[in-house]
């Protein structure tokens, strides 16, 4: 039997989404040597490349909570970046519109909600329908500083900080065993080509793995009472000949933001995601869903028929049952060298800098 290799490391990373690469990059500065751990063969291949590319102002999350905190801060930290870096983004801002009474007093809830929270530079539009007169609505609020980017272009330039600071990227590596030791943590891996095992001895452990958080976070501690949820949203692709110069939500309902029409950077339109839970992770399209897809996009744009909407493409957003917030903790163990990044669907792309930061704040307390 060959002799399980083994290596010592300052830090590791599960996980190579988004929120991984932007932890893993922030802790350079902190730790002298980082490893980031991904199970597929290149980075971003779930959520993180399976979304809106939306930059979101922060006007829908609880005030004190950890979605509003990251959201706003991160959204100034990720425009800051894509300026330095000069990585393809359009500050469009969006409209939220309402289609009935009910859905106005949820506007301005979410209106009243947002000042508070610190997004300042939202405003209820009175000129929308000349802009678009074939959008329906009874009220709108308009957000500047909501926007898209090049979230792939974004992911890829975290990646080369990372490794330009001397961090180390392991791919198609399945995390199978965590055990605490004296030492931190040790880390049974195998390599999902080869086969073969090898231990990482990590003191520091980040357990920000997407869809797989869960599943970690229950390896280092059997007795966690995480329930995870797999959220799957479809997008379709506009193929009529409206265009849009902003992006267009209804009322979000209390499972989702609705199904939204964003534009990309080349203007084309999409319209999504839906939202229901799925047992497995599987991104194929539901297209006996495609009927009902269409009747909620027709509550405001009435014009909209089956024949503009064709197959665009699915995600799969992990979320924990019963929780609204991100959950950033210590996993219920005594260690305070590790840290749980668990529930981080939207808006985590807009979040990830700041997450970044808060957990590395975490780590000196």
């Amino acid at each position: 039997m060959n002799k399980l290799e083994k290596f010592e490391v300052d830090c590791l990373v599960i996980g190579g989404g988004v929120s991984g690469v932007a932890i893993a990059r922030e802790l350079c500065a902190k730790y002298e040597s980082v490893f980031l751990l991904e199970r597929n063969n290149q980075l971003a291949q779930e959520t993180s490349s399976r979304n809106s590319e939306v930059i979101h102002a922060g006007m829908y999350y609880e005030q004190g909570s950890l979605k509003s905190k990251l959201c706003i801060k991160g959204k100034e930290l990720l425009y800051d970046y894509l300026k330095e870096r000069q990585i393809e983004f359009n500050r469009c801002g969006k409209y939220i519109l309402s289609s009935t009474d009910q859905e106005s007093e949820t506007l301005n809830s979410i209106y009243e909600n947002g000042i508070a929270c610190g997004v300042e530079d939202l405003s209820y539009d009175g000129s929308l329908s000349s802009k678009y007169p074939f959008l329906a609505y009874k009220e709108a609020i308009f957000s500047p500083s909501t926007g898209i980017f090049d979230s792939h272009s974004f992911i890829h330039s975290l990646s080369r900080d990372f490794q330009s600071s001397g961090g180390n990227i392991i791919l198609s590596n399945e995390t199978l065993s965590i055990s605490e030791t004296s030492k931190g943590f040790e880390v049974l891996v195998e390599d999902k080509k080869s086969k073969n095992q090898f231990m990482v001895i990590s003191r520091v452990l980040i357990n920000s793995a997407g869809l797989n958080a869960v599943h970690i976070a229950n390896l280092i501690n059997e007795k966690n009472t995480y329930e995870e949820e797999f959220v799957k949203g479809e997008y379709y692709i506009y193929q009529g000949k409206e265009r849009l110069e902003h992006l267009i939500y209804p009322t979000p309902t209390e499972n989702s933001l609705g199904l939204h029409a964003t534009i990309d950077l080349g203007k084309g339109i999409r319209f999504g995601p839906s939202a229901y839970v799925v047992d497995e992770i599987d991104y194929s399209l539901s297209l006996d869903q495609k009927l009902l897809f269409l009747e909620a996009v027709q509550s405001y744009w009435p014009g909209i028929k089956e024949e503009h909407l064709t197959p665009g493409y699915s995600g799969i957003r992990p979320k924990l049952k019963g929780v609204k917030d991100f959950v950033i903790d210590s996993g219920n163990i005594s260690n305070n060298q590790f840290v749980n990044v668990l529930g981080y669907a939207s808006p985590g792309l807009t979040s990830s800098l700041a997450l970044a930061l808060e957990v590395s704040e975490r780590l000196e307390s």
